[in-house]
């Protein structure tokens, strides 16, 4: 079954659904690096070796939905393309999934598509592992039109928790429990969704609605319904199923079968005390409706009414502002979960009115007998301990000899010292347990930090300051006498580390000398290593640099045993990425050395300045025999690979091809739609190009509309021709470039060594008058450029 992304491995995750900022995190980045390196795949598989890593992948290209939803999640990432309906979409949440005529598959965005619900799309991109396979990260997703429509069986409760509707359209009917609008301060578009739980025959399944729906859809609460959408699941760190979820594409998609018997308004007021006897196990409970003034409010998970004396725990997953004092309706179901009367499911409304309570004072064993369960209260007594966590403050109190702990969540308490007295407000929350679940321990849940008050503060004169005094007055009598040998210590030490800092000194104006030379990669970081070496005695440099696009990197030795590492620093490119590493690990019987650091600190700074000094070089080298628009060999490069792979051929008594394209008719896209509109066809004809040549070709931009294919060791005409046809095919489908279709073609000259020429010139002259006569046969063909909505 398609899950969503989650950052946490220790927690049960769910598609963008508990909570959106799961997503948003470690596993996001690590889905983004997986997706990165699989568009190095498709480009330029050769390109992998600049990350030091292998990376096995599957030439295999998936063209079904049923073959990615049912490819192991284990297996080797294939290309995916894929033409069908996006069958819901919800941008704010990044949820989106895709279905053709064989299955279903969920889409892995973190981005906004302009794409809606019902369009017919293709989808390019890689596989994902997941419960079911799902797509990778951001696909390239193009829409073709309006969709087709799909049937969408009705399943039961066992059919969809097994899996079988995973990811596709199915029907399914069951009663609305709970109603809920939920507001995710951390998505991709932050605002408010509706939430459902609906119950079927064998277990409830939560259900989210498309944004269409509004903020405020009809309520559908206890209603029986009938429900088309797509079925997904919830899933925890191991991607085992632990719910069910559909979402619900559009309005139309939901039938009421039966409405409900009751509207939330006419239900009757339940007093506190007759809540929990309603309760019936067969789960068929009522709804009810219980008054109350919020005495305390966490968002998202729960709240506590009070009235006369009574108190009532609500659970409920609503995020509506509320405050204390407010006078509200809980519509819920009476549950047992709790030590006292307790409301789940709940939906809260304010009634418009307020109300302020006094908190009670009441002593731990009339807090501990369970009496003032869930009621607001006051205690008083000494600070004991404040502890400090992510997102909560607890502050243990000792109360008439027994230790309470009082606990704020996502709020800050003032500082108070041991000893102080304090008094603490906020809800008594009894723990219960036994057969009889009588009260085990009570805990105090603040709501604010006013909730704690000073009363007074500790007496100064305790045994621990005594203490502390008296340490003080021996530290001052130790210091006294030390301090004649601490100064001539430390001129001792001074003046050693003046010489080793002149050491320093003289061996990185040695290494700054070689990094102005221009030297290799290899002879700069044995440089850097050799000084370490000098300067640290008893340790080893060791440096691994894998420069993107190089033949092999560049490598001393392997990597020494990581437990006895002093120092590694990672080597990174001109984008952040790392690109090698230098390691400083000790040989046995190593003494540290106490400039160590200010040798590493040097270390640190060479070798970074020594890769941006070669990375520069390389990119200026780059720029000089590269096209700066298509990132193509530019003339100068082409004809240098193209005179090595003829003297090779000369050599080897074997064959060089050479293809010449010219685009047709290229003026008028930049006539009538501007040069930006032409850069851009370019680029994707050079996309197409490369991808369309072999491993060994060498495709260059030597001119405006000009491209050169140069293909060395061609050994038969079939296997040019068979390169010739995929070039052609290149223009076969139009150029989608910024809301416009451009239908191109493009005119293609052949050549061959020695059949047609001896020389490059020679060779590139044929090409050439190949090229306009396969043109003036092609004068019927004309360029249309369409408009279209983005």
């Amino acid at each position: 079954m398609a899950k969503a992304p989650n950052s946490f491995d220790n927690v049960p995750e769910t598609r963008f659904l508990i909570s959106p900022s799961w997503f948003f995190k470690s596993r996001r980045l690590r889905l983004l690096l997986a997706s990165s390196l699989a568009l190095m795949i498709w480009f330029s598989p050769a390109s992998l070796s600049s990350f030091g890593q292998e990376v096995v992948s599957d030439p295999t290209i998936l063209l079904a939905a049923a073959q990615v939803h049912s490819r192991p999640a284990d297996a080797p990432v294939a290309k995916v393309h894929l033409s069908g309906m996006i069958t819901y979409y919800d941008p704010s949440d990044g949820v989106m999934f895709f279905q053709d005529e064989s299955g279903g598959v969920y889409i892995n965005t973190s981005k906004t598509y302009p794409v809606r619900t019902g369009d017919s799309v293709t989808l390019d991109g890689f596989t994902h592992g997941s419960f079911r396979t799902e797509m990778a990260l951001d696909p390239v997703i193009t829409v073709t039109g309006r969709g087709k429509s799909y049937p969408a069986p009705e399943l039961s409760y066992s059919k969809l928790a097994a899996g079988d509707g995973d990811c596709l359209l199915v029907t399914f009917r069951g009663i609305v429990r709970a109603q809920d609008i939920e507001t995710h301060e951390i998505s991709l578009h932050p605002g408010p969704s509706v939430h459902l739980d609906v119950a079927m025959a064998g277990g409830e399944v939560e259900v989210y609605l498309d944004p269409s729906f509004g903020n405020n859809p009809e309520s559908l609460l206890d209603a029986t319904v009938e429900m088309t959408g797509v079925a997904g699941g919830a899933f925890d760190a191991k991607n085992q199923l632990t719910g069910l979820m559909l979402y619900i594409p559009s309005a139309d998609s939901i039938k009421v079968l039966k409405p409900p018997a009751k509207k939330l308004e006419d239900l009757a007021l339940t007093d506190i005390d007759e809540v929990f006897p309603s309760r019936k196990v067969d789960d068929t409970s009522n709804r009810l409706r219980v008054r109350g003034t919020v005495t305390f409010y966490k968002k998202g998970d729960s709240a506590v009414l009070e009235h006369q004396g009574k108190s009532i725990y609500v659970q409920t997953r609503q995020t509506s502002p509320l405050a204390v004092g407010d006078v509200v309706d809980a519509f819920g179901f009476a549950s047992d979960r709790e030590y006292a009367p307790s409301l789940v499911e709940a939906s809260i409304i304010k009634t418009g009115f307020s109300e302020k309570l006094t908190p009670q004072t009441v002593t731990y064993s009339q807090a501990f007998g369970g009496f003032f369960s869930d009621n607001l209260i006051s205690m008083s007594g000494k600070v004991v301990s404040q502890l400090q966590g992510a997102s909560s403050e607890t502050l243990v109190v000792d109360v008439d000899g027994h230790l309470v702990s009082a606990i704020l969540e996502n709020g800050r308490l003032p500082t108070f010292l041991q000893g102080s007295r304090v008094q603490v407000t906020g809800i008594c929350r009894i723990v219960a347990g036994g057969p009889f679940r009588n009260p085990n321990l009570f805990r105090i849940e603040m709501r604010s930090g006013a909730d704690a008050l000073l009363v007074a503060q500790p007496s100064w004169w305790t045994v621990r300051h005594l203490l502390e005094l008296l340490a003080v007055f021996l530290g001052v009598a130790i210091l006294i006498a030390g301090w004649a040998l601490l100064l001539r210590q430390r001129l001792v030490v001074q003046t050693n580390r003046i010489q080793r800092s002149m050491s320093i000194a003289r061996e990185r104006s040695r290494i700054l000398e070689k990094i102005n030379s221009c030297a290799t990669p290899d002879a700069l970081l044995t440089v850097i290593c050799d000084t370490v070496v000098s300067l640290l005695p008893g340790v080893e440099c060791a440096y691994l640099f894998n420069e993107k696009g190089s033949d092999r990197p560049a490598q001393a030795i392997n990597m020494t045993n990581p437990a006895k590492q002093l120092y590694k620093m990672d080597l990174h490119g001109s984008e952040g990425e790392v690109l090698g590493w230098i390691v400083v690990s000790e040989r046995d019987g190593y003494v540290p050395s106490s400039d160590r650091h200010e040798v590493f600190d040097m270390l640190f700074e060479i070798a970074k300045l020594a890769v941006n000094q070669l990375l520069l070089h390389r990119a200026l080298v780059h720029h000089s025999t590269h096209d700066a628009l298509t990132d193509l060999p530019n003339r100068r490069l082409c004809d240098r690979r193209f005179e090595d792979a003829l003297e090779e051929a000369r050599l080897n008594s074997s064959r060089v091809a050479v293809i010449y394209i010219d685009v047709d008719r290229f003026k008028e896209v930049n006539d009538q739609y501007g040069h930006r509109i032409g850069d851009i066809y370019l680029q994707q004809i050079s996309a197409r190009l490369l991808a369309a040549k072999r491993q060994s070709d060498t495709l260059a931009r030597i001119g405006g509309d000009e491209f050169l294919l140069i293909m060395p060791s061609d050994s038969s005409y079939e296997n040019s021709e068979t390169v010739l046809s995929r070039l052609e095919k290149c223009f076969d489908h139009p150029f989608s470039i910024e809301g416009r279709l451009v239908v191109g073609s493009a005119s293609l000259g052949f050549a061959r060594y020695p059949d047609h020429g001896q020389t490059t010139e020679e060779l590139k002259l044929h090409a050439d008058h190949q090229m306009y006569a396969s043109k003036r046969k092609r004068t019927a063909t004309v360029l249309m450029v369409e408009s279209r909505s983005a």
